[in-house]
């Protein structure tokens, strides 16, 4: 009985550590790292479907920004959109996702009015949470998500701004410093920029070679005379 019970205390301690470590390797820009941490817990019996939906999702939609935005590409960001219909409840963490995974369909299509409308009710279902005490998105809260959205279809005041409020809901991370330091920097605001491109490397020393095409830019951008020029 006793060896009953410590084996469901260490599967419970290993399926409450999951999306935490998956979080890990998301906001550290490793999207495939977290998969399979995401499937290997899945195998071992951990609840992490949700989460393994919305990252495959959010992965397909990047990708399907990436070829145009062809009905092809946004199959698979669908079929994610559908699978979370099903399970989704007024409030509950799957609307959340299900609206997010809306935002990114539009931003692969440009359609900017539509993601920043469905962007806007997945922050307000989260905030509504965390007013709660209850969690939001997995992996990456729709308030994160709002920044790398805006970014990816140009719409960099907004990005920045996104991104800054993303940082203090969620925390800070290598992901959302890099999305910023682009942001400012497609705003021309250099000194800004270099001061998170500054913050990118120093979050970033510890985690090479995972972070090294980031780094490179920090370093490529921290080359610059106004980076080296001491602020006032």
């Amino acid at each position: 009985m006793l060896a009953f019970v410590l084996l469901m205390l260490a599967q419970t301690a290993r399926c409450d550590a999951a999306l935490p470590t998956a979080r890990t390797h998301v906001v550290r820009l490793n999207a495939s790292q977290a998969e399979s941490e995401l499937v290997a817990r899945g195998r071992q019996g951990c609840d992490v479907e949700l989460a393994l939906i919305y990252l495959r999702g959010l992965t397909a939609a990047k990708a399907a920004y990436a070829s145009g935005g062809d009905e092809a590409s946004l199959a698979p960001v669908r079929a994610a959109i559908a699978s979370v219909g099903e399970r989704a409840a007024l409030g509950e963490v799957a609307e959340i996702v299900g609206f997010v995974l809306r935002a990114a369909l539009a931003a692969a299509q440009s359609e900017r009015d539509e993601m920043a409308l469905m962007l806007a009710q997945a922050q307000q279902v989260e905030r509504g949470r965390g007013a709660r005490g209850l969690s939001g998105a997995p992996l990456i809260s729709a308030h994160e998500m709002a920044g790398e959205l805006w970014l990816q279809v140009h719409r960099y005041d907004e990005a920045a701004a996104a991104y800054r409020i993303g940082r203090a809901f969620a925390g800070d991370s290598p992901r959302t410093t890099v999305g910023l330091a682009r942001s400012l920097a497609r705003l021309n605001q250099i000194g800004a920029a270099c001061q998170e491109y500054r913050r990118l490397a120093a979050q970033a020393r510890d985690l090479r070679p995972a972070l090294q095409e980031e780094l490179s830019e920090a370093a490529q951008f921290l080359g610059r005379p106004a980076c080296r020029t001491p602020g006032p």
